[in-house]
């Protein structure tokens, strides 16, 4: 099930990204290096099941109040079984409050982005060479209530 991703998980996660990355559409696999700030920066949430590990999602909470998800991916062999979905739900849950969310994707990861416009993310920009990988990326945006959040009234 779902769980926070500790340091001991590095190789886990790296492991994980081997199996999972496509160049074109999720960039280059993170090293250990890579891997472990992240875990070490940002809420990096492990899906588990008995088949190992089947989805990872990650969430960054800005200074400025908006939220920023990355690493959303799914083993190959699990996909389609709504695991993506719940990791997205997850970490919308833990966005109660930011400004606005915001993600990237690969233009051509149509999957990807007909799950993120259903949670209420629209298409803002699109950013050539985001990650340095020669690739543009969609960023994709939504304001908490569009993804069924509660807006911050404090």
């Amino acid at each position: 099930m779902l769980r926070r991703a500790m340091a001991a998980d590095v190789d886990l996660v790296v492991d994980f990204e081997r199996d999972v990355m496509n160049v074109k559409l999720y960039g280059r696999p993170l090293d250990r290096i890579a891997v472990a700030a992240e875990i070490d920066a940002n809420e990096y949430y492990l899906d588990e099941r008995i088949e190992g590990l089947v989805a990872t999602g990650s969430l960054r909470h800005r200074g400025d109040g908006s939220a920023y998800l990355s690493n959303i991916a799914v083993h190959p062999n699990e996909r389609r079984n709504g695991y993506a979905r719940a990791m997205l739900r997850h970490l919308l849950s833990q966005c109660a409050g930011a400004s606005s969310i915001d993600l990237a994707v690969h233009p051509d990861n149509h999957a990807a982005r007909a799950l993120y416009a259903s949670e209420g993310f629209e298409p803002t920009e699109v950013r050539a060479n985001c990650f340095g990988d020669g690739e543009p990326r969609l960023i994709m945006c939504a304001m908490p209530s569009a993804a069924g959040l509660p807006l911050d009234n404090s």
